[in-house]
């Protein structure tokens, strides 16, 4: 099926609920009606976290000589619209940033007479459509948890060096992409009626990855 269609049948669904029937989420009373259809925005930054690395390090990682799973920069800017007391429609674009781990293969017997150094790098983005719920804990704080969809795009080189007879250097590039399961959990601070500062972690199927993640966020109400 075409990945458009799968975002907007997401929208559809979350707009559709008998449950989303108008309010507000981040900033104001939650009680407040007349912050329904209100409009909110922000940006994020933070790190991300491949669990594919992870696991492969698990398997390899004496092989590879104890191989660091990289933890690089990442960002995020969003927006959302306030549909139901306390629930909203979010749509993100998120860019995981550019993760580069590096090792060396030890010398194989027949195969090469010296270590290969090896690398992997990797850069994945996405669009992400999810629904919010939240919840007051005080005045200033709330806390959310959301589920939705993203559709994500990440291009990847793995590189061994010295490798055969002849010391080649080999690169394998892929680009691999999909629509897959979007979770996540955080709290805002409310600073004043429109601004406010939140955290969170996402978690992307598709991708096997955490987005940890702190940015400032603006609303119409």
């Amino acid at each position: 099926m075409n990945k458009s269609i799968l975002i907007a049948a997401a929208i559809a669904a979350f707009c559709s609920s008998p449950v989303f029937a108008g309010g507000s989420l981040f900033g104001g009373d939650s009680s407040d009606e007349d912050s329904t259809g209100a409009i909110y925005g922000g940006a994020s930054i933070g790190q991300s976290s491949d669990g594919s690395c992870d696991a492969l390090k698990d398997q390899v990682g004496a092989l590879l000589n104890d191989v660091e799973c990289p933890t690089p920069s990442a960002w995020k800017v969003f927006g959302g619209y306030q549909i139901a007391p306390n629930l909203a429609v979010e749509g993100a674009y998120v860019d995981f940033g550019e993760a580069a781990a590096d090792g060396a293969i030890p010398a194989v017997l027949g195969l090469n007479k010296i270590a290969n150094p090896a690398s992997l790098t990797s850069q994945a983005t996405g669009f992400n459509v999810a629904g919010v719920a939240s919840t007051p804990v005080t005045e200033e704080v709330s806390v959310f948890g959301k589920a939705g969809l993203m559709m994500w795009e990440k291009e990847s080189a793995a590189t061994i060096e010295n490798f055969g007879p002849s010391a080649t250097t080999i690169t394998q590039k892929t680009t691999t992409d999909g629509v897959d399961l979007s979770l996540g959990a955080g709290a805002e601070y409310k600073i004043d009626d429109n601004w406010g500062v939140r955290g969170e972690l996402e978690h992307f199927n598709g991708l096997n990855n955490n987005l940890y993640s702190v940015g400032a966020t603006f609303s119409t109400f």
